[in-house]
């Protein structure tokens, strides 16, 4: 029995109200994790038996895009919980998360988690909150996914790159708004809208030459075409005669 480890559990909104006697009996249960920063916690597709409670630094959550680029969905801090919703569907973890500075987790193996609410009911309010908030985040997150996706669709990449801009730090304040932090973690993915837009100066640049030389091409047919008519033929014809009656005038005058 570690106290100090029974005093921490005791601080968290997550056990908060929990008596003594159990939190002790799910210290004995918890295995503390060190991580180095890039220390990945757990992979996309391993499967799941514990849930981890972050005690110190930061910890994100992280896709792969279809280019393979990275996507961060989340990221979590001192006192949040991560991996639990697996603890419901027990199906593999759908996402992958990794350390973004030194940071210490606990872990709890779901068997412990679940003897915890069996025997103390009223702590599974506080694990329905912690996944009401995840879900109020991830609605958060596809609404602002999708007004970037308008955006680019309209061609207007000054807003994402400004977005982008504005959405430097490698770990997102907490207490921004929601849409705030997702726009902060869709930067990262977004930042493809540099090159979607420099390929489309270019495309736009190509276009551009390919009128220029469609419009010579057309000129020189007209200029050909109007060269081979008879009225052309004729002015030309009219133009030589008047050429050489005037060679001939000036002559004429030089002879005299």
């Amino acid at each position: 029995m570690d106290p100090k480890l029974i005093n921490y559990l005791e601080r968290l909104p997550l056990f908060k109200g929990a008596p003594p006697a159990v939190l002790a009996k799910l210290s004995d249960r918890v295995k503390i994790l060190s991580l180095a920063r890039g220390d990945v916690l757990v992979h996309k597709g391993n499967a799941s038996d514990s849930l981890f409670v972050i005690r110190t630094g930061w910890i994100k959550i992280v896709a792969e895009g279809p280019q393979g680029e990275e996507v961060i969905l989340n990221q979590c801090g001192p006192g949040q919980l991560v991996g639990e919703m697996s603890l419901i569907d027990q199906k593999p973890r759908s996402n992958s998360m990794v350390a973004i500075s030194p940071a210490e987790v606990l872990e709890i193996k779901y068997d412990a988690v679940l003897a915890l609410l069996n025997e103390y009911p009223l702590l599974t309010l506080s694990f329905l909150r912690d996944m009401s908030d995840r879900l109020r985040f991830a609605n958060a997150y596809i609404e602002e996914t999708i007004v970037w996706s308008q955006h680019i669709a309209a061609g207007n990449y000054d807003f994402v790159q400004r977005r982008v801009e504005e959405s430097q730090s490698t770990i997102v304040n907490t207490d921004l708004t929601y849409q705030a932090r997702a726009s902060a973690f869709l930067s990262s993915f977004f930042k493809m809208v540099e090159g979607v837009k420099k390929r489309e100066e270019d495309l736009k640049q190509q276009v551009q030459q390919l009128i220029i030389e469609i419009d010579e091409v057309k000129r020189q047919r007209a200029v050909k075409e109007l060269t081979e008519t008879e009225f052309f033929e004729h002015l030309q014809t009219t133009a030589r005669k008047l050429r050489e009656e005037r060679a001939a005038k000036e002559r004429k005058l030089s002879e005299e």
